[in-house]
């Protein structure tokens, strides 16, 4: 809850203070960023929260689970260039926004089979949902740009693509930031229950960046 709020006031009370009135006129923009900022919240944040997710769901030394995060993250790392490189084509088929849109559910999907690894911990499932979250973050990360850049009107792209870095920059706060406290906090009365609970919070803030579309007109 926490994630959620802080990513749609905070978008908003960015845009109302650069964009004024224009704000509401260009909502679609504006939503365009809240979209990008959840997606972005739970995928950096993974990335940063994965050494000890792994660390706990196969019971790992610090230097095993430092190799297997290594290799998990080449896996994502290789798939996003893959996806990324065909996004704009199957974007222009299927349309920028219906690609956004399940960029957010399979990315919720792959996330989802993370967390039945700290049930039943397995090698081949985690490096499927790494590939799963890999291709989802690249075919994403090139629509949703291209989304972007629709939206802004003519003459100030410039201005209002600056806007856009509310999302890259408030990330790595919201998602690791929130996500780091709440795992903390959790784990102190359950260890490994904070984990589960700051993973989950992030599959869901993958599927509520395609939620957020709705609000795109």
């Amino acid at each position: 809850v926490a994630m959620i709020v802080a990513v749609v006031t905070g978008v908003w009370a960015g845009a109302l203070g650069t964009l004024g009135k224009e704000a509401r006129q260009n909502s679609s923009f504006v939503w365009w960023i809240v979209n990008r900022l959840m997606f972005l919240a739970a995928a950096t944040s993974i990335q940063g929260s994965i050494f000890y997710f792994v660390m706990y769901a196969f019971n790992l030394s610090d230097e095993a689970a430092s190799s297997m995060t290594g290799s998990l993250t080449s896996i994502i790392g290789i798939f996003i260039v893959l996806s990324a490189l065909a996004s704009g084509w199957i974007s222009d088929r299927i349309g920028r926004t219906r690609l956004v849109a399940m960029s957010g559910i399979v990315a919720a999907a792959g996330n989802v089979l993370l967390l039945v690894t700290m049930r039943t911990p397995n090698l081949t499932t985690i490096y499927i949902a790494g590939t799963i979250i890999g291709l989802a973050t690249g075919l994403f990360m090139t629509a949703n740009w291209a989304l972007g850049t629709d939206l802004v009107p003519a003459g100030e792209a410039g201005r209002y693509l600056g806007i856009s870095n509310l999302a890259g920059a408030g990330a790595g706060i919201i998602g690791a930031g929130i996500g780091g406290l709440v795992a903390d906090y959790i784990n102190h009365y359950y260890m490994g229950l904070g984990y589960f609970a700051v993973f989950a919070a992030y599959a869901v803030l993958f599927a509520l960046s395609s939620v957020t579309l709705l609000g795109m007109r």
